[in-house]
């Protein structure tokens, strides 16, 4: 046993030991209220999460809760540092790039005795979200919410096609001629002159608007889903080792090559990679692409930058294989080393309870980690002009979760590099393949 991990259990244990005495001079606290420190990096659910934390403290008035609110790359970094030196935040969101990691490390206090101690019922949360979360028996956090990939529109783009939301549905690609979804993003792109990627004379140089921009630092708004669609799985198992290098992987990272390099209907990745490129709400929102493939939680960004019903979200095409998205959630964890672990218990139960997820999701936040409150967010952008329940067909329908494995960080930085050389042109789709699959399972112990 490592020493964090004995460190993992000995919180729990004195957690669960906590919990069951019960009363606020047991909380390990020295005495008075206890301040909690909450970490998060999505500046937009920051205020309806504000306002409940408030009702919280009112509740509970022995603690208190301070915000710490970080942007995604800083958070990360940071976190990871004050797990180090044992300085974490008490109760902080985690994603399943980084579980893996935490769970082997042992900075993650297991729920499990927790929630079978006050009965917490955790049927309420879909099984694809609470299961990803869950090793030997222990869990590592309860959901905070979840996110598919869509297909965003300007509606402006769309009427001046002479197309309307429905030409959106039931789209289809192919890696052969690209298929229906092709032949709709060569209507969505025009150039200075006019012209069309299927009209003589069109000039891929000087293009006005393209039908389509992606951007994705690890493929998760973009190849992921088209290799899903085309038959493709990214690991040999959950937890296990890259196999990106198979034909159905590769052929659609050559299909999202094809895409800005063939076609000439995606931006070209001289303008969209990151981490330099702009976000895509800005680069639909100045008009130069039509649509955009992009997460559900870039909702509120494409609100602002096409506001009053100027967006809306279609579902992904379907490849080969039919259709499919990437499926992926939050948790709220609690800091292993935590020296208030019933306040923290307390407080991760309050923003995984049905209370605390439905004040998020009437603020048109964040999907819900609890499946019963799908709608409420629903209704939420509907009273906005805006129908987001594609997000919700895809969330039910074909998904691929996001890839476990404990060597993410190898990944992602590989595949950053990897792929933007890809969309340029400067390697092959095939060599891609086998580079990323030997070099990210290089990294796999």
């Amino acid at each position: 046993m490592s020493r964090k991990i004995a460190l993992s259990a000995v919180v729990t244990a004195a957690l669960l030991s906590l919990a069951a005495c019960g009363g606020a001079d047991d909380s390990g606290s020295t005495g008075g209220a206890v301040t909690l420190r909450y970490a998060m990096w999505d500046e937009v659910q920051k205020p309806p999460i504000e306002q409940s934390i408030r009702e919280f403290e009112k509740a509970h008035p022995s603690i208190k809760v301070q915000i710490e609110l970080n942007n995604w790359n800083d958070y990360w970094s940071k976190l990871q540092t004050q797990l180090a030196g044992r300085s974490a935040p008490d109760v902080f969101w985690d994603h399943v790039s980084y579980f893996p990691k935490f769970s082997k490390e042992g900075v993650l206090t297991d729920l499990a005795p927790l929630i079978a101690q006050d009965k917490v019922d955790t049927s309420i949360y879909d099984p694809k979200l609470a299961e990803g979360w869950k090793v030997d028996g222990k869990v590592y956090g309860l959901p905070k919410d979840w996110d598919t990939i869509g297909l965003f529109y300007s509606t402006k783009a769309l009427k001046d096609a002479g197309l309307t939301p429905a030409d959106l549905d039931g789209l289809t690609w192919n890696p052969d001629d690209g298929g229906t979804f092709v032949k709709t993003l060569q209507k969505l792109t025009v150039d200075e002159n006019g012209k069309h990627p299927d009209e003589a004379g069109f000039d891929p140089k000087k293009v006005k608007q393209h039908g389509l921009a992606m951007q994705a630092p690890t493929g998760q708004q973009d190849w992921w889903n088209f290799a899903l669609q085309n038959g493709c799985t990214l690991q040999d198992k959950p937890w296990g080792r890259w196999t990106i290098d198979q034909p159905a992987c590769v052929q659609a990272i050559q299909f999202v090559q094809d895409l800005r390099l063939k076609y000439h209907v995606a931006v070209p990745a001289t303008v969209t990679n990151p981490p330099n490129g702009p976000s895509l709400d800005q680069v639909v929102g100045r008009g130069e692409a039509a649509t955009a493939m992009d997460g559900s939680w870039m909702l509120r960004a494409f609100d602002t930058a096409l506001p009053n019903g100027g967006f809306g979200v279609a579902d992904l095409p379907a490849g080969p294989a039919g259709k499919g998205s990437v499926y992926n959630g939050l948790t709220e964890a609690v800091y292993a080393g935590t020296k208030h672990p019933k306040e923290a218990w307390e407080l991760l139960k309050w923003l995984t309870s049905e209370r605390h997820q439905k004040a998020v999701a009437e603020a048109g936040a964040v999907w819900p980690g609890i499946t019963s409150l799908n709608d409420v967010f629903a209704d939420a952008w509907k009273a906005k002009g805006v129908d987001v329940t594609g997000f919700k067909k895809a969330a039910e329908g074909t998904t691929m979760g996001y890839p476990l494995t404990e060597a993410a960080d190898v990944y992602n930085v590989k595949a950053l590099d990897i792929f933007n050389q890809v969309w340029l042109g400067q390697l092959s789709p095939q060599d891609a393949a086998q580079k990323i699959t030997t070099e990210a399972n290089a990294a796999i112990k």
